[in-house]
This record gives C-alpha cells, structure tokens and sequence, in this order.
C-alpha cells in the first residue's frame, strides 16, 4: 500500500485485554533477550530482516551518501555495517549491556536514551530506522512525535513492528511487547507523516507461526529460542528473501507476522 495524501486519525486500536498484559519494569531491548535466549545473527530472521532493511535503505536514499542516520533501538547493532553505506550512524538504545556491545568504531555515537525524550536537536537526522521498537514503548505515540522532531523536513523513518495483536503470545510478554500493531493503529501512531509504504513481513512462514504463538498464548513468558538445523534456518531464509524481493518490487503483501513502512516527513 502506497500512500501519498496525508491519512485522516482513525480509530486507535485498543488491544484485546484478554491478551494484552504489561511487560515487566525491567527494559530490556529485543536483541539482548535473543542473545541471553541463544539466538544469534546467523539466524534465518536476523539475516533477513537485515536484507530488508537494506532493500528500503536503497530505496530511500535515492543514491546518496553522507546522510546522518539514527539507528533507534539498535540493540546489538547487527544492521550498522548496511547503514554505514548510506552515510553517519548515530546509535541510540535504552539498554546499556546492548550498547555495550556494539563496536565504537560502527558508529558517530552511542546514547543511551530513552526514545520518548531524545536529546538531538529538532530536524537533525535525514533517516531514522526503528526495527522492532515501538512495540516496547507505552507511550509509542510520544515516541513517534520525537522521532518527526529530529528528523529533518523531507527526512524518512524506516520501521518495523509485530503484527496482529490477537497473536500476542507469552514470546511477546518475554520480550517486553506492549502490543502487536495492526495497518489501522499504525495509520493512526503516523498521522504526523506523509507518504506512507505500509506492508505485511513474514508471509511464507505466517501459518506455522502463528499456530505456534497461539499455542503460547497463556504459557510461561519465554523467547522463542529454536536452534534449527542449518538446511532448515537456510530453507527459512530463502522463504523470507522471497518477501523481500517482492517489497523490493513494490508488491505489498497480503498477511504475515510483522509490518514494515516508510513515512516521509
């Protein structure tokens, strides 16, 4: 779904209480759970997810280099080497062990910050990349105001979220998700943006893993940590790269378990 004209605020999505139960007070990012969980970057959804994130770089950034990026909630930092193709990386993430692992030498700076009070100045970044971020925010709404601050007029936010709060599952609650996102509550979390490519992730492999998420919906919160052989983790990542093609082409699909945009400010 491409969209040009500005989306009127639509309803807000309120998430099913009969699924929705608040993360625990300890933060802690996405990627450093994954770690402590076994999971690693040589993982099928970690190397493809990271194709992805260089398919929209490409697209955005029109052949330019030089560009000042901030990589929010960058966790471990696993995509920095395709961000520093496109210019200046600036890192920032609320979880000092993830920062901690990050090389000094892939990036300007390392903040450790929290997204809802950002300390750079108004209209200072060209792009702003959030994969799996907003979903550990309970205030994401604040949070997308800071990011349309510091980005620069014409300047670009990449994102990923989960999709489908009925999915929500107790992989979720381990992880510290408040919510799982649908097209209408994102249309509405973006209402300060224009531009909008809004598509489903994750496609090929949606049925299985949502019949396991459901499976989970009332175990014990746990990240999913399922060390597969390396023909399988191969096979699911060639499934995965079939959907990132196809974004590649502009052809937005159907269903799957996370959404991907990009909005322009």
């Amino acid at each position: 779904m491409v969209e040009s004209d500005r989306l009127e605020s639509g309803y807000p999505g309120k998430p099913g209480s009969w699924v929705r139960i608040p993360p625990s007070p300890k933060k802690e990012f996405v990627d450093y759970k994954d770690i402590q969980a076994g999971n690693t970057s040589n993982h099928f959804w970690f190397k493809a997810k990271c194709d992805l994130v260089a398919t929209l770089l490409e697209r955005v950034s029109a052949g330019k280099t030089g560009l000042r990026i901030l990589s929010l909630g960058a966790g471990t930092g696993d995509d920095l080497e395709i961000l520093n193709r496109y210019g200046l990386v600036y890192v920032v993430d609320i979880d000092q062990r993830a920062l901690a692992l990050i090389n000094e030498n892939s990036c300007v700076e390392k903040r450790c910050q929290d997204a809802c009070a950002l300390s750079y100045e108004d209209n200072f970044f060209d792009i702003v990349v959030a994969c799996d971020v907003f979903e550990h925010i309970q205030d994401d709404h604040r949070a997308l105001a800071q990011v349309h601050r510091v980005l620069k007029q014409g300047g670009v936010l990449i994102f990923t979220v989960p999709a489908h709060q009925w999915l929500f599952s107790a992989h979720d609650r381990a992880l510290g998700h408040y919510r799982r996102y649908s097209k209408k509550t994102l249309k509405t979390l973006l209402n300060p943006f224009s531009i909008r490519t809004i598509s489903y992730w994750n496609s090929l492999l949606f049925v299985p893993a949502a019949c396991k998420r459901l499976s989970e919906r009332w175990s014990k919160p746990k990240v999913n940590s399922v060390v597969l052989p390396t023909l399988l983790n191969s096979f699911c990542y060639r499934l995965l790269s079939i959907d990132n093609l196809l974004i590649k082409k502009h052809i937005m699909l159907p269903t799957g378990l996370s959404l991907v945009g990009i909005c322009r400010k």
